[in-house]
């Protein structure tokens, strides 16, 4: 069974991103607890695409909702990278490769919002490929360290 690192993961890593923790916890609910809670509000028409895949779903959902709070979305990429660490079959310790191999397999790094602009998340990502790898000694230690869970 592949063990994923646990909220005191997740809320140690957004803290060092700068995001809050109510931003942080809300977001890993949504992600780690089944994310069409969020799509089922009066707002669900704006995010009704059922073909589309859910990292889309998420981050347009995140625009959209908290559209002057770009935490959320550092957030959600943060969480998917850590999750990641953990689900991939890359050399962990090859950073750069985890990161590509992220990039390829995982998630997009830009969407068109309902209205038709297309918004681009380059740079959270680029923040937060930078923390992680001024910090890779630290990380690795959290992802096979005792705070994961199966």
């Amino acid at each position: 069974m592949i063990k994923i690192p646990n909220w005191f993961i997740h809320n140690k890593w957004a803290e060092k991103a700068g995001i809050h923790k109510e931003i942080a916890d809300l977001v890993n609910r949504a992600l780690d607890y089944g994310f069409n809670w969020a799509l089922y509000d009066q707002e669900r028409s704006a995010f009704n695409d059922d073909d589309e895949i859910i990292i889309i779903q998420q981050l347009r959902y995140f625009c959209e909702k908290y559209k002057e709070k770009r935490g959320y979305i550092k957030a959600l990429y943060l969480h998917h990278l850590l999750d990641f660490f953990k689900e991939t079959h890359v050399n962990i310790y090859d950073i750069d490769l985890v990161f590509e191999k992220f990039l390829q397999n995982k998630v997009v790094i830009e969407i068109t919002d309902s209205k038709g602009n297309k918004i681009n998340f380059q740079q959270d990502l680029d923040e937060i490929f930078t923390l992680l790898k001024e910090n890779k000694k630290e990380l690795y230690l959290d992802i096979k360290g005792d705070f994961v869970e199966d």
